[in-house]
Protein backbone atom coordinates (compact mmCIF):
# COMPACT_ATOMS: atom_id res chain seq x y z
CA UNK A 1 0.00 0.00 0.00
CA UNK A 2 1.67 3.39 -1.05
CA UNK A 3 1.88 6.25 0.94
CA UNK A 4 -1.26 8.08 0.16
CA UNK A 5 -3.40 4.91 -0.16
CA UNK A 6 -2.33 4.79 4.08
CA UNK A 7 -2.94 8.60 4.73
CA UNK A 8 -6.53 8.03 3.31
CA UNK A 9 -6.92 4.73 5.41
CA UNK A 10 -5.44 6.59 8.12
CA UNK A 11 -8.14 9.66 7.82
CA UNK A 12 -10.83 7.34 7.15
CA UNK A 13 -10.32 5.86 10.63
CA UNK A 14 -9.99 9.03 12.29
CA UNK A 15 -13.52 10.11 10.86
CA UNK A 16 -14.88 6.71 12.26
CA UNK A 17 -13.19 6.76 15.38
CA UNK A 18 -15.03 10.58 15.93
CA UNK A 19 -18.34 9.60 14.18
CA UNK A 20 -18.49 6.58 17.09
CA UNK A 21 -17.40 9.10 19.44
CA UNK A 22 -20.12 11.28 18.59
CA UNK A 23 -22.46 8.83 18.44
CA UNK A 24 -21.88 7.39 21.82
CA UNK A 25 -21.81 10.90 23.44
CA UNK A 26 -25.35 11.16 21.52
CA UNK A 27 -26.41 7.87 22.96
CA UNK A 28 -25.40 9.06 26.52
CA UNK A 29 -27.03 12.29 26.57
CA UNK A 30 -30.13 10.87 25.32
CA UNK A 31 -30.08 8.50 27.91
CA UNK A 32 -29.44 10.91 30.67
CA UNK A 33 -32.44 12.93 28.93
CA UNK A 34 -34.83 9.99 29.57
CA UNK A 35 -33.85 9.56 33.02
CA UNK A 36 -34.14 13.11 33.79
CA UNK A 37 -37.77 13.20 31.97
CA UNK A 38 -38.57 10.28 34.34
CA UNK A 39 -37.89 11.64 37.27
CA UNK A 40 -39.72 14.61 36.52
CA UNK A 41 -42.55 12.93 35.50
CA UNK A 42 -42.14 10.66 38.57
CA UNK A 43 -42.00 13.83 40.93
CA UNK A 44 -44.95 15.73 39.00
CA UNK A 45 -46.83 12.76 39.27
CA UNK A 46 -46.67 12.60 43.41
CA UNK A 47 -46.97 16.16 43.90
CA UNK A 48 -50.30 15.57 42.01
CA UNK A 49 -51.42 13.01 44.28
CA UNK A 50 -50.52 15.36 46.89
CA UNK A 51 -52.23 18.38 45.60
CA UNK A 52 -55.19 15.41 45.53
CA UNK A 53 -55.08 14.47 48.93
CA UNK A 54 -54.78 17.66 49.96
CA UNK A 55 -58.38 18.13 48.17
CA UNK A 56 -59.79 15.23 49.68
CA UNK A 57 -59.31 16.39 52.85
CA UNK A 58 -60.71 19.79 52.43
CA UNK A 59 -63.55 18.45 50.76
CA UNK A 60 -63.82 15.44 53.52
CA UNK A 61 -63.38 18.45 56.55
CA UNK A 62 -60.39 16.33 57.62
CA UNK A 63 -58.96 19.12 59.56
CA UNK A 64 -61.91 20.28 61.03
CA UNK A 65 -65.62 20.08 61.41
CA UNK A 66 -67.61 22.64 59.81
CA UNK A 67 -68.16 24.76 56.50
CA UNK A 68 -66.03 23.72 53.94
CA UNK A 69 -64.70 26.06 51.48
CA UNK A 70 -65.97 23.91 48.75
CA UNK A 71 -69.32 23.15 50.02
CA UNK A 72 -72.33 24.10 48.02
CA UNK A 73 -73.51 25.68 50.72
CA UNK A 74 -70.31 27.91 50.79
CA UNK A 75 -72.15 30.58 48.50
CA UNK A 76 -74.86 30.97 50.74
CA UNK A 77 -73.35 32.10 53.90
CA UNK A 78 -72.40 35.42 54.23
CA UNK A 79 -71.40 35.67 58.14
CA UNK A 80 -67.57 36.86 57.67
CA UNK A 81 -66.66 34.51 60.31
CA UNK A 82 -68.03 31.15 59.21
CA UNK A 83 -66.36 32.35 55.80
CA UNK A 84 -62.77 32.98 57.44
CA UNK A 85 -63.53 29.29 59.42
CA UNK A 86 -63.74 27.80 55.99
CA UNK A 87 -61.04 29.77 54.68
CA UNK A 88 -58.80 28.39 57.53
CA UNK A 89 -59.92 25.13 57.37
CA UNK A 90 -59.03 25.10 53.84
CA UNK A 91 -55.46 27.00 54.45
CA UNK A 92 -54.38 24.10 57.14
CA UNK A 93 -55.42 21.24 55.03
CA UNK A 94 -53.40 22.52 51.63
CA UNK A 95 -50.19 23.62 54.02
CA UNK A 96 -50.35 20.82 56.62
CA UNK A 97 -49.65 23.65 59.20
CA UNK A 98 -50.35 22.92 62.54
CA UNK A 99 -51.63 26.15 63.57
CA UNK A 100 -53.77 29.25 62.05
CA UNK A 101 -55.89 31.93 62.07
CA UNK A 102 -58.02 34.14 60.18
CA UNK A 103 -58.15 38.25 60.83
CA UNK A 104 -60.67 40.82 59.59
CA UNK A 105 -59.96 44.04 59.10
CA UNK A 106 -61.92 46.02 62.22
CA UNK A 107 -61.32 49.49 63.58
CA UNK A 108 -58.15 49.87 62.21
CA UNK A 109 -56.39 47.20 62.89
CA UNK A 110 -57.21 43.20 62.86
CA UNK A 111 -59.52 40.76 64.85
CA UNK A 112 -59.48 37.09 65.01
CA UNK A 113 -62.13 35.59 63.56
CA UNK A 114 -61.10 31.87 63.01
CA UNK A 115 -58.39 30.04 64.64
CA UNK A 116 -56.86 26.81 65.04
CA UNK A 117 -54.24 25.17 67.74
CA UNK A 118 -53.84 28.25 69.47
CA UNK A 119 -54.14 28.66 73.73
CA UNK A 120 -55.78 31.09 75.54
CA UNK A 121 -52.57 33.51 76.28
CA UNK A 122 -51.99 33.83 72.50
CA UNK A 123 -55.26 34.92 71.91
CA UNK A 124 -55.91 37.29 74.40
CA UNK A 125 -52.22 38.67 73.16
CA UNK A 126 -53.35 38.73 69.23
CA UNK A 127 -56.95 39.14 70.44
CA UNK A 128 -56.67 42.99 68.45
CA UNK A 129 -53.34 43.81 66.05
CA UNK A 130 -52.69 46.86 65.13
CA UNK A 131 -48.66 47.41 65.33
CA UNK A 132 -45.82 46.08 63.08
CA UNK A 133 -44.23 44.10 65.56
CA UNK A 134 -45.95 40.74 63.97
CA UNK A 135 -45.88 39.02 60.41
CA UNK A 136 -49.84 39.70 60.36
CA UNK A 137 -49.16 43.50 61.49
CA UNK A 138 -46.67 43.89 58.58
CA UNK A 139 -49.08 42.24 56.44
CA UNK A 140 -51.92 44.69 57.67
CA UNK A 141 -49.71 47.62 57.02
CA UNK A 142 -48.11 46.94 53.75
CA UNK A 143 -50.84 44.78 52.49
CA UNK A 144 -48.71 42.12 51.15
CA UNK A 145 -47.55 38.58 51.79
CA UNK A 146 -45.02 38.07 54.92
CA UNK A 147 -42.89 34.74 55.33
CA UNK A 148 -41.20 34.55 58.19
CA UNK A 149 -39.08 31.02 58.26
CA UNK A 150 -37.88 31.48 61.42
CA UNK A 151 -39.46 33.39 64.30
CA UNK A 152 -36.04 33.77 65.99
CA UNK A 153 -34.02 35.08 63.47
CA UNK A 154 -36.93 37.44 61.46
CA UNK A 155 -37.10 41.67 61.91
CA UNK A 156 -41.04 41.27 61.53
CA UNK A 157 -40.34 39.87 65.32
CA UNK A 158 -38.43 42.35 67.17
CA UNK A 159 -38.01 41.76 70.69
CA UNK A 160 -41.33 42.21 72.84
CA UNK A 161 -44.73 40.82 73.80
CA UNK A 162 -45.43 40.02 70.09
CA UNK A 163 -41.89 37.56 69.55
CA UNK A 164 -42.46 36.34 73.51
CA UNK A 165 -46.37 35.48 72.46
CA UNK A 166 -45.65 33.33 68.92
CA UNK A 167 -42.24 31.58 70.46
CA UNK A 168 -44.37 30.52 73.48
CA UNK A 169 -46.99 29.52 71.58
CA UNK A 170 -44.47 27.18 70.21
CA UNK A 171 -44.51 28.74 66.60
CA UNK A 172 -41.45 29.08 64.82
CA UNK A 173 -42.25 29.77 61.23
CA UNK A 174 -45.56 32.18 59.97
CA UNK A 175 -46.90 32.75 56.61
CA UNK A 176 -49.29 36.09 56.82
CA UNK A 177 -51.48 36.85 53.34
CA UNK A 178 -53.89 39.79 53.17
CA UNK A 179 -56.70 39.35 52.05
CA UNK A 180 -57.20 42.11 49.71
CA UNK A 181 -61.16 42.84 47.97
CA UNK A 182 -62.55 44.90 45.29
CA UNK A 183 -60.70 48.78 44.67
CA UNK A 184 -57.92 47.10 46.65
CA UNK A 185 -59.21 47.38 50.02
CA UNK A 186 -57.81 45.60 52.64
CA UNK A 187 -60.33 42.73 54.29
CA UNK A 188 -58.09 40.98 56.70
CA UNK A 189 -55.40 38.61 56.84
CA UNK A 190 -54.80 34.68 56.40
CA UNK A 191 -52.00 33.16 58.63
CA UNK A 192 -50.42 29.59 58.73
CA UNK A 193 -47.88 29.17 61.48
CA UNK A 194 -45.40 26.23 61.82
CA UNK A 195 -43.63 24.55 65.14
CA UNK A 196 -40.25 24.39 63.33
CA UNK A 197 -38.92 26.76 60.72
CA UNK A 198 -39.77 26.64 57.44
CA UNK A 199 -39.63 28.27 54.24
CA UNK A 200 -42.97 27.35 51.64
CA UNK A 201 -42.36 25.68 48.85
CA UNK A 202 -43.39 27.86 45.07
CA UNK A 203 -46.18 25.09 44.87
CA UNK A 204 -47.34 26.20 48.44
CA UNK A 205 -46.86 29.84 48.07
CA UNK A 206 -49.22 29.54 45.38
CA UNK A 207 -52.18 27.47 46.26
CA UNK A 208 -52.23 30.03 49.52
CA UNK A 209 -52.05 32.93 47.45
CA UNK A 210 -55.60 31.72 44.83
CA UNK A 211 -57.07 30.67 48.43
CA UNK A 212 -56.28 34.02 49.76
CA UNK A 213 -58.16 36.07 46.82
CA UNK A 214 -60.79 33.22 46.66
CA UNK A 215 -61.45 33.87 50.08
CA UNK A 216 -61.28 37.98 49.69
CA UNK A 217 -64.08 37.64 46.66
CA UNK A 218 -66.31 36.19 49.01
CA UNK A 219 -65.82 37.67 52.21
CA UNK A 220 -66.37 40.98 49.42
CA UNK A 221 -69.40 39.93 48.10
CA UNK A 222 -73.11 39.40 49.22
CA UNK A 223 -74.54 35.58 49.66
CA UNK A 224 -75.58 33.47 46.27
CA UNK A 225 -73.21 35.96 44.67
CA UNK A 226 -70.54 33.34 42.45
Amino acid sequence: MGPDAEELAARARRRYAEARRIGVEAARKHEAAERWRRRFEADLQARWQDVQRRAEAITAGATKPGLSLFDADFCQVSDPDAISAALLSAALALTRAPMGNVQLAAEDGLRIAAQHGFDADFLEHFAFVRGRDSACGVALAESRAVHVHDVEQSEAFPAGPSRDAVLEAGVRAVRSIPLIGDGGTLLGVMSVHYRTPHAPSPAERSLLTTLATAGARRLNRPAHST
